[in-house]
């Protein structure tokens, strides 16, 4: 497994001050500010919603202008560490998502005209997109106690499962204990259960607030492509409104 496919898995959830063309929206819930790890500039930055009527949660990506560049649709009427998924890139017509068809899970991924499709059968433990942030909470006791935690994700843009695990570590082990961490954050990392391919890929590390159970920090590759199709490491700052 390349060190493309397995930081893309993780990338789920992306913001200090937005631009004019995003800030007219007042409905947003959490923001994440995306910084490219080579020059420290932000790159991108995304845009929640608070759960609709549908059970639906809209995010927005934006450029740092403020000019939106793809969209992405959560359907929570499943298990919430399973929302259905719907990206839409509007750069180059990307189309990614999953959606369950009884029992079955169904991905599918379209670019400049090619489609193709996977069907999953064994969905019961499968982890989808930002339902990663859901399993953490869930398994936030196991976590904490030292425990190293598997779980498998739906990569719907390359067609598969991925296994992954999940431990805590000491902020001294973390990049993202930096300046304006909070005293009593967690701080994760997330490896690929593979161990040969581990010794190749480059881990993903998140930063928690422990009360609320809130992301506060990412680093590692995004689940999107720079203007020119190329990967992005980031390192992501969020904030939570309301």
């Amino acid at each position: 497994m390349n060190k493309f496919k397995f930081q893309y898995l993780c990338g789920a959830v992306v913001l200090s001050i937005l631009a004019s063309v995003v800030m007219a929206d007042d409905s947003y819930s959490v923001s994440g500010s995306a910084y490219s790890l080579k020059t420290g500039k932000v790159v991108y930055r995304e845009l929640f919603t608070g759960l609709d009527g549908n059970n639906e949660v809209h995010v927005n990506y934006a450029k740092p202008d403020g000019v939106i560049f793809a969209r992405k649709k959560l359907n929570y009427n499943t298990e919430v560490f399973q929302p259905g998924l719907e990206f839409n890139d509007e750069r180059d017509n990307e189309l990614v998502s999953a959606a369950f068809d009884g029992g079955r899970l169904l991905l599918t991924h379209k670019i400049k005209g090619d489609s193709q499709t996977k069907t999953i059968y064994e969905t019961s433990k499968l982890i989808i997109d930002a339902g990663v942030d859901a399993f953490i909470q869930q398994q936030w006791a196991r976590i904490t106690s030292s425990k190293k935690v598997e779980f498998d994700v739906a990569d719907a843009r390359h067609l598969g499962v991925e296994k992954f695990v999940i431990k805590e570590i000491d902020s001294s082990a973390s990049p993202l204990a930096y300046k304006g961490a909070g005293e009593k954050w967690k701080y994760f990392r997330v490896d690929t259960a593979n161990k040969l391919s581990s010794i190749f890929v480059e881990p993903i590390y998140y930063a928690y607030e422990p009360d609320g159970k809130y992301l506060m920090r990412y680093q590692g590759r995004s689940n999107i492509d720079d203007d020119s199709g190329d990967s992005w490491d980031v390192r992501i700052e969020y904030e939570y409104f309301n």
